[in-house]
């Protein structure tokens, strides 16, 4: 049976990858972590229950102004709303799209720090650190950025690479897309932070997969 990480990543596809992050660093002092998130960020059941109370508490209404309908017939109807929407929302996949774009945006901007620590990437000698997240079940991509690199750099150019990794993955061709990305951090690393003649690999080049 293949194992999990698999699922998303065949073991070829890992290793080209690994092989793509230490090339991307042979002409730079920085350091490039990939991690890839298989779990959702957001409780998506909460949000589809929050929709399902709204959406029942409105619907019955209409129908009380069109004809005469008792308090407990309306107070009947909004609870079965509830629990038929409820149950649609929560365990099926329409309840991820109940989760707004902006908690979504948020999760994975907190997820990626937290990974950032997490894994030391903040710990490297010069501070040149680079994570490239993503959040699958999100379609999210962020791109974490050490000080010393991050200020040379800046926002805006770590979205290209944030665009080169979703545009893959959106066209089913997920590890073309993130060997794409690393390419870019790459070449952004090159520039603003060029390999010293006596420079150490800090961090592991496989990718991190969850």
């Amino acid at each position: 049976m293949a194992e999990a990480s698999e699922t998303f990543l065949t073991t070829d596809e890992q290793t080209r990858l690994a092989a793509a992050i230490a090339r991307a660093e042979a002409g730079t002092a920085g350091e490039i972590r990939v991690v890839l998130s298989t779990r959702p960020l957001t409780d998506h059941a909460f949000h589809a229950l929050m929709w399902a109370a709204i959406i029942a508490l409105v619907i019955p209404w209409p129908l009380a102004f069109l004809m005469p309908v008792g308090v407990a017939a309306l107070l009947a109807f909004q609870a079965g709303s509830f629990l038929l929407l409820g149950a649609m929302l929560a365990f099926t996949p329409l309840g991820r799209r109940c989760v707004p774009a902006v908690v979504e945006r948020a999760a994975a901007r907190k997820a990626a720090l937290d990974h950032f620590l997490g894994f030391g990437i903040h710990q490297t000698r010069d501070r040149t650190g680079v994570l490239i997240f993503i959040a699958l079940p999100e379609h999210r991509v962020e791109v974490v950025a050490d000080e010393a690199i991050h200020a040379h750099v800046g926002t805006h150019a770590w979205e290209d690479v944030c665009t080169r990794v979703l545009a893959g993955a959106r066209a089913g061709r997920l590890a073309e897309g993130i060997e794409a990305g690393i390419a870019e951090a790459g070449r952004l690393l090159a520039k603003h932070a060029p390999r010293g003649e006596v420079d150490a690999d800090e961090l592991p080049d496989r990718v991190v997969i969850l």
